[in-house]
């Protein structure tokens, strides 16, 4: 068995690719159900947040069979050239990194934990996940506290929202005097109010399509709150706009943005798109006096600028080495526990069935002593003459420190 890792990420693929490969809790579910029914494949999780998408699976032979599937479904023919496999230790390893933020596009960052864990859940609600995958993300969330706790990785991360703030500072030195138009209601929506409430600015509408949900954000907050419906109706009315939802189509085209420009007489708009896939059209970008971020780009400015103390990664990565080597030994106790589990069951039957038909036998009336010696036959000829030739083709693969090891077994006390 084979623990892999497919995937794609901020590196290796930009937001164009990575929003036509993102997955919400409903449609994870839908994909590791249809990719546990592949052949070979004993365990999956898939792991889908705003900057990367990964699948997790525990297989007979490694990646392979998923790749093949994933190079044969049409949605998927276009990733190949931007999606990496990691397998056994790389793929263990890569999953801690991912957990305690060394693989996010703002370092320390501990956001990704909590989609990690929401990921790990529908893998159990579905049945997808057994004993090796769940110890390993169990692991890996233990790896995350450990982190978090004993290195100063989380004490250093510059957020999205914070980089957010300088960006539309630099257009609009007057920003306490701006009214804003947040979109969502979820946890990045949450973290813009505290951000924007710190820089005075209090003229600040939720727009949210649960409305029970974003009017107890907003009655919470101070916050005027409108429902998604209206959204083009208010779009020109504000300054700046902060978007941050689950949608898979965009919220705001290029044509909202010219109506908004005219009512405003041209007068300038920050958006900052958080949203994969995006909220917002690309090419409203094209238009004057309108300053549109993605996530990718506000990425770009973070790695430009954030400068974290090398020791705090090299402290995470120790502790991630320790708990690789955890994590290989429970694998191996657990291995053995399984080869000992089969080769008890296998002697069970070659017993249950001499025993059966020494009874057989018996009723008969053939003699005890023939009924002995079939019985000592078959157990030599069934344990011994098939246990030599499976050792026979388990001997070529051995080293001779193993060989040895297999010698000692066999040798009289």
């Amino acid at each position: 068995m084979t623990i892999s890792v497919i995937g794609l990420n901020h590196k290796s693929a930009s937001i164009d690719v990575r929003e036509k490969f993102s997955f919400t809790s409903d449609t994870s579910a839908l994909l590791i159900r249809r990719i546990k029914k592949l052949r070979n494949i004993n365990e999956v999780v898939v792991v889908s947040t705003c900057n990367r998408t990964e699948i997790y699976i525990d297989s007979l032979f490694g990646s392979k069979d998923l790749q093949e599937w994933l190079d044969l479904e049409n949605d998927f023919k276009f990733l190949s050239n931007h999606m990496y496999v990691y397998e056994e230790e790389d793929a263990i390893e890569h999953l801690f990194k991912v957990v305690s933020g060394l693989d996010s596009m703002v370092v320390g960052e501990s956001e990704v934990l909590g989609q990690v864990k929401t990921s790990y859940k529908v893998a159990l609600e579905n049945k997808t996940i057994d004993s090796k995958l769940k110890r390993l993300f169990e692991y890996s969330f233990s790896v995350a506290r450990n982190v978090r706790s004993n290195t100063d990785i989380g004490g250093n991360a510059i957020s999205f929202m914070y980089t957010s703030i300088l960006l539309i500072k630099k257009v609009f030195s007057n920003i306490h005097e701006k009214k804003c138009l947040l979109i969502g209601a979820g946890e990045m929506t949450q973290l813009a109010l505290k951000y924007l409430k710190s820089n005075n600015v209090n003229d600040v509408t939720i727009c949210n399509r649960n409305e029970d949900k974003g009017k107890k954000l907003a009655v919470e907050n101070s916050c005027g709150y409108s429902h998604l419906n209206n959204l083009t109706n208010i779009i020109h009315e504000h300054d700046i706009i902060i978007t941050s939802t689950s949608s898979t189509l965009p919220l705001i085209g290029k044509g909202n943005i010219e109506n908004a420009l005219q009512k405003r007489i041209n007068e300038s708009m920050v958006i900052i798109d958080l949203g994969v896939p995006r909220d917002v059209e690309s090419q409203i970008k094209k238009l004057d006096n309108v300053y549109l971020y993605t996530i990718d780009d506000l990425g770009e400015i973070i790695e430009k600028n954030y400068k974290i103390r090398e020791n705090s990664i090299k402290e995470a990565e120790d502790i991630i080495k320790f708990k690789i080597i955890e994590y290989k030994n429970w694998l191996s106790e657990n291995n053995s526990s399984e080869i000992i589990k089969n080769y008890r069951e296998y002697v069970n039957d070659i017993a249950n069935g001499i025993v059966i038909k020494a009874r057989r036998m018996s009723k008969n009336g053939d003699d005890i002593d023939d009924i002995i010696k079939y019985v000592s036959e078959s157990l030599k000829n069934k344990l011994a003459h098939e246990t030599t030739i499976k050792l026979k083709e388990l001997y070529a693969h051995l080293d001779e420190e193993n060989i040895q090891k297999l010698n000692d077994i066999f040798k009289e006390n």
